[in-house]
């Protein structure tokens, strides 16, 4: 995906898009399969199995990046924070 590209999906979903006090950003999941060039549905999919006791390869390898297996399962209702995003693209 070209900077072109990627400006103007961000452009897009600003809305979708959250940054708290400290500069943290948080992309709802739309957002983020926007970003990532993927069905939303994948994502929604891949989050939720995080709980279930066969996760995704997409769950997987954000365990093991440090992320928390019940912090994937939160994301689909308060955003995906943007260490996370990055693993993503």
């Amino acid at each position: 995906m070209s900077q072109i590209e990627i400006i103007q999906i961000i452009e897009q979903i600003s809305e979708e898009i959250e940054v708290d006090a400290n500069g943290q950003a948080k992309a709802s999941i739309r957002a983020t399969a926007r970003l990532a060039g993927v069905d939303d549905e994948s994502i929604r999919k891949a989050l939720k199995s995080s709980a279930d006791l066969t996760p995704s390869k997409l769950a997987k390898e954000l365990i093991l990046q440090g992320f928390e297996a019940a912090d994937l399962a939160d994301w689909r209702t308060s955003g995906i924070p943007n260490a996370a995003i990055s693993q993503l693209s």
